[in-house]
């Protein structure tokens, strides 16, 4: 290596430059200060060098003669050599060609130390980088054995309590098969129930579609309903027919018995002979006969009303029967069945009650009203008769 290039290659690295006039006339200050610079690139601790010329003579010396063998010892580790030292007067009256040949070597040997340094410290860093997972791993799989550990423990614990509790487990295992075959029983006496009300709802049915037959159809129902308001209605109207009638028959029974005394005068004076003076009561004769008209086409106009009305309670009386008759034969079916205690049949038998006593007021009612109105025909036609 030249000299330039080994100038350029120790002043790309180290603090401390160098010419070289420093390297062909070497001081004891060059020197000096170019291996305290070296040493501090080798992390070496140089604090003690660093003022020893401000020290005494006898502490110089003794400093110098310690850096003096630090140097030798790395000048000869460095150069391999026993051959090579560092002496005393080497650093105290340096030579160009010995300082060259030592700088030279522990530049050597720092490019050394610094590519050691980044090999070493790769690994190094690897090495620790791998220390460390290993380190982590090692760890969790301590935690993880610890908690294994633990579980195993909770788990035999759990085993020595359900170990302890065996006994009444089978205990409480020997109830539930005693409840199990309980629960059987009933289960199939419920079966033999559920079928034998399975069978009388299938009989209830059966029963009830025949009831169903039998019963009223509501238009029907509602049509009788109609057919007795209207009869109601209508025997009311005769009701207050009968009290207009009769208090007509009363006023014609007052006139008749006033117009009497008059006829039998009159017939006197007819016998005797009549004068312009009974004229008059010519007039009222004929206006008593046209009275006697009007009432008797009253007499028949009543006469056909109550041969009208005689009809309708004969079909009255022919269709209450037929009901009557209807309803006897579901009384007797109802009777059959009395004992059931399906609330639709006892609500129907409490309707068929029902209709049976608003029959049975309705004929007593159709009843008094053909008497009453029996009896208006026959005052009416001996008033008629009277009068006539």
């Amino acid at each position: 290596m030249s000299n330039a290039a080994f100038i350029d290659d120790w002043n790309n690295i180290i603090p401390f430059k160098i010419k070289v006039t420093d390297l062909e006339k070497p001081t004891e200050q060059f020197v000096y200060k170019s291996i305290l610079q070296f040493f501090k690139l080798m992390h070496y601790d140089v604090a003690s060098y660093e003022n020893m010329y401000s020290d005494s003579n006898e502490t110089l010396t003794m400093k110098r003669v310690e850096l003096v063998a630090r140097i030798n010892y790395i000048y000869q580790l460095c150069s391999d050599s026993k051959q090579t030292s560092f002496l005393y007067v080497d650093l105290v009256k340096p030579t160009g060609k010995k300082i060259i040949h030592l700088l030279k070597v522990l530049l050597n040997y720092l490019f050394y130390t610094n590519m050691v340094k980044e090999t070493v410290l790769e690994k190094a860093n690897n090495c620790a980088q791998e220390y460390s997972e290993l380190n982590a791993k090692l760890n969790q799989e301590q935690i993880t054995k610890e908690e294994k550990k633990i579980r195993a423990n909770k788990i035999n614990r759990h085993i020595d309590d359900l170990k302890l509790h065996l006994p009444q487990l089978k205990n409480q295992i020997e109830t539930l098969q005693q409840r199990k075959h309980k629960l059987q029983e009933n289960i199939s006496t419920l079966k033999a129930n559920d079928q034998q009300l399975a069978d009388k709802i299938i009989k209830l049915k059966i029963e009830h579609s025949e009831l169903a037959e039998l019963l009223v159809a509501d238009d029907e129902a509602s049509s009788v309903k109609e057919i007795k308001q209207s009869l109601t209605r209508e025997i009311e109207t005769l009701t207050e027919t009968e009290k207009e009638l009769q208090q007509a028959y009363q006023i014609h029974v007052s006139s008749i018995n006033q117009i009497r005394p008059c006829n039998a005068l009159l017939e006197k004076m007819l016998l005797i002979g009549m004068d312009e003076s009974c004229k008059n009561l010519r007039g009222a004769i004929v206006e008593l006969n046209s009275l006697c008209d009007k009432l008797r086409k009253q007499r028949n106009n009543l006469t056909n009303l109550s041969d009208t009305l005689q009809n309708n309670c004969e079909e009255l009386d022919g269709l209450l029967a037929d009901k009557n008759q209807e309803l006897e034969v579901r009384r007797k079916v109802l009777e059959k069945n009395d004992r059931r205690k399906d609330s639709k049949h006892l609500e129907q038998e409490k309707r068929l009650k029902a209709l049976d006593q608003a029959n049975e007021i309705y004929a007593q009612l159709l009843v008094v009203q053909k008497a009453e109105m029996q009896r208006v025909i026959v005052m009416v036609e001996q008033a008629l008769k009277f009068i006539n």
